[in-house]
């Protein structure tokens, strides 16, 4: 007989507890994924680039002062056979899994609607919202059946799911969908004791934020081009970890951290 759901949950956090970070290669993930390590979790990486990959794992036995926590898959997210092996060698590895955190995602030219192309929108729609939901997917079917039961999913959204930039119709149409992704998740996870959060960033330094601080700066609402302040990214690493290791009793549905000054979200600019 399975046991009750609040026994299962009383025992989270778990001694070998362990993540799956998509988009693990650099920024955000790679922060994300240091910090899971530092705070004792096994954590699995994944993304495109192996090179890159294979230096985070690195940065995590460093972190953890472990060799035996750290994993690495690399492979295209947006395709289900790369996501179903993810799952596999992770629970092969390590037994279970108790957090996905989604932060892959990417941001196509930022130009007029009339000048965009269907590759780049197709492209958008596939990384940011399909593999999300791919990986959610195979969470559920994880966590749903493992021994203690349950587990926690951050999605990777962006003020872009509640104000959109200039000429950013792919990636703000995207950012929107994975708020219904998000609810759409955490309401039917109750039924599995799975919780899902959605942490929406805003101007955490990163390779898509570079021309924030450099180059001509960037467009605004009201077409002027103008730098803007960004925060060190391992703050957002301290909240995926904060959230990570929440009682599964207990959630949070939704977290804005931002550069305290920057423009487009809190009043008119």
């Amino acid at each position: 007989m399975a046991t009750s759901s609040s026994s299962q949950i009383d025992t989270f956090p778990r001694p070998g507890k362990t993540a799956i970070v998509t988009g693990g290669s650099s920024g955000i993930g790679r922060s994300s994924a240091i910090a899971l390590a530092k705070a004792g979790w096994n954590v699995c990486v994944t993304g495109r680039r192996e090179t890159e990959l294979q230096s985070t794992l690195v940065d995590m036995h460093n972190a953890s002062g472990r060799s035996d926590g750290g994993l690495y898959v690399a492979g295209d997210i947006t395709k289900e056979d790369v996501v179903a092996s993810v799952f596999k060698q992770t629970t092969a590895k390590f037994g279970r899994v108790d957090l996905l955190f989604a932060n892959a995602g990417i941001s196509p030219p930022n130009v007029p609607i009339m000048e965009q192309k269907l590759q780049d929108w197709q492209a958008t729609v596939d990384v940011n919202l399909t593999a999300p939901w791919l990986c959610a997917r195979e969470a559920f079917r994880a966590m749903s059946t493992q021994s203690p039961r349950g587990g926690r999913i951050i999605i990777n959204g962006s003020l872009s799911a509640y104000t959109p930039r200039p000429h950013t119709e792919p990636y703000t149409a995207t950012k929107h969908a994975m708020t219904g992704l998000t609810k759409s998740l955490s309401l039917d996870g109750r039924a599995h004791d799975i919780a899902v959060t959605q942490l929406d960033i805003g101007n955490a330094a990163s390779e898509m934020t570079l021309k924030m601080k450099s180059g001509p700066g960037v467009l605004q609402a009201n077409g002027e081009l103008a730098h803007e302040p960004t925060m060190d990214r391992r703050h957002v690493a301290d909240q995926v970890v904060a959230i990570a290791e929440m009682d599964l009793s207990v959630n949070i549905a939704n977290i804005i951290i931002q550069a305290t000054k920057m423009p487009s979200y809190v009043g008119r600019g």
